[in-house]
């Protein structure tokens, strides 16, 4: 049986099942037949007897015999006059006392070693009156329950094989989203299409549960391998320029420096991109695990108001530009957040505006809570982003020549904070005008 398929299977089960019912069925029909077999004997005597009452006809003061039904369901009948000497009948049989009549009363004879009911009926008219006298065997068993057996014998070769082909049409049709999860998986299994979908029809049967499972698993691995081809070309595009720096810089030491000071300029050349290295790995990292799902955030409350103070005092700080910093943050304004996360947030948007401003400009930085929900605006005088370049601004790696500077980023910045966003339920937005600067806003709900 393990080699059969659940399709066949089912099938045998429910003919098999099907063929004890019906064989149950009979066997109980049989033995209430055989029960009943002598009273409907004694019922179809009587019922042919009486039968023949409204048929005792005379013609010019002669019985009409031919009116008579003598042989009928296995029951002679004759005809004696009221002297008891025979008129006519079927089936004139002798048995002892047969020369005495009962009127209405049946009673078991012997005859030839066989049992036999015997039903005399006095039937009067006012031409002569006659007795009516019925024999039948005493297992005459011509009744409406043999033939229901009967008919149920005949057909249950054919309840059995219709069952059969019943029961597999029901299973194949029921077990086709079956074949048709089978051959997705097989398809995502053999690696040549991660986006096919069994994508069932809704239903609350458990095949369709099942679908819907598998088909959230499908996206589960298609984003995973998705990230894992993401961090591969995103690691092998921008750690290129990097390593190739590095090994440059090594070159050009081994052949060209001769002092220590070109050996102390080559390191920090070294030292400088390894840590430009070091610092993307750790963003694609992070970027990979939230696109995975597997970087679940420590949410927790905490103070915005003063972690936002504190982060844009560092960035400011270490940016070292000549910028001139506004910041118009309100106080107390509290958020369950990822404290990890949302100071990367804060840092990338405030290192953003300041890397995209000129010496001398402006950045301004205002957080604020109202109606339940805090924003936090960045906003900077810089050299802005052209409308065409919006659109695109929170992709991996993309950078518009035409709006930023000559310090290129990693490009990773915005992607991370949208992805930072997003696991915290907020929104982002942002409006530029080239030339003009820009101002990117933060939305998300406070903490009382």
């Amino acid at each position: 049986m393990r080699f059969i398929t659940i399709k066949t299977r089912v099938t045998i089960y429910f003919t098999l099942m099907m063929l004890l019912v019906v064989a149950l069925v009979i066997v109980f029909m049989l033995v209430v037949a055989g029960n009943e077999i002598e009273n409907s004997a004694e019922s179809t005597l009587l019922d042919v007897v009486h039968d023949n009452i409204d048929d005792v006809e005379y013609d010019d003061g002669f019985l009409d015999l031919d009116e008579l039904n003598f042989y009928r369901h296995n029951v002679y009948i004759q005809v004696y006059d009221a002297g008891g000497e025979l008129i006519g009948g079927a089936g004139v049989l002798h048995f002892p006392g047969d020369g005495e009549f009962r009127n209405g009363e049946v009673r078991e004879v012997e005859i030839e070693g066989e049992q036999f009911l015997v039903y005399d009926l006095y039937v009067r008219d006012r031409e002569g009156d006659v007795w009516l006298r019925g024999l039948t065997s005493n297992e005459n068993d011509f009744s409406a329950v043999r033939v229901i057996v009967i008919i149920s014998v005949i057909l249950l070769p054919v309840l059995v094989l219709l069952t059969a082909v019943v029961g597999w049409l029901i299973a194949r049709r029921a077990f086709l989203p079956v074949r048709q999860i089978t051959d997705t998986v097989d398809a995502i299994s053999d690696g040549t299409d991660l986006s096919a979908r069994i994508g069932l029809r809704r239903g609350r049967d458990e095949i369709h549960k099942l679908a819907a499972t598998f088909d959230r698993m499908f996206d589960r691995l298609e984003q995973s391998f998705n990230a894992e081809k993401r961090f591969a070309s995103d690691a092998s595009h921008e750690l290129r320029t990097p390593t190739a720096v590095i090994l440059a810089e090594c070159e050009y030491a081994r052949h060209n420096a001769q002092t220590a000071e070109d050996y102390a300029e080559s390191i920090e050349v070294i030292e400088r991109q390894a840590r430009r290295m070091s610092g993307i790995i750790n963003q694609l990292l992070s970027i990979t695990r939230m696109d995975q799902g597997t970087y679940t955030a420590a949410l927790e409350r905490a103070n915005f108001s003063e972690l936002t103070e504190i982060v844009t005092d560092e960035t400011a700080m270490a940016a070292g530009k000549a910028v001139e910093l506004t910041r118009d943050i309100a106080p107390g304004v509290y958020a369950n957040i990822d404290v990890g996360l949302m100071t990367r947030l804060v840092q990338n948007l405030v290192e953003n505006a300041i890397k995209y401003t000129p010496e001398g400009g402006h950045v301004r930085v205002s957080l604020r809570a109202e109606d339940g929900e805090l924003e936090l605006s960045v906003s900077d005088d810089g050299i802005g982003i052209a409308k065409k370049d919006l659109a695109h601004i929170w992709d991996r790696f993309w950078q518009a020549d035409t709006s930023r500077g000559a310090d290129h980023g990693s490009g990773l910045g915005l992607s991370m904070v949208r992805q930072i966003a997003a696991a915290h339920g907020g929104r982002l937005s942002v409006e530029s005008e080239p030339g003009r600067g820009s101002t990117f806003t933060y939305r998300m709900a406070a903490s009382n």
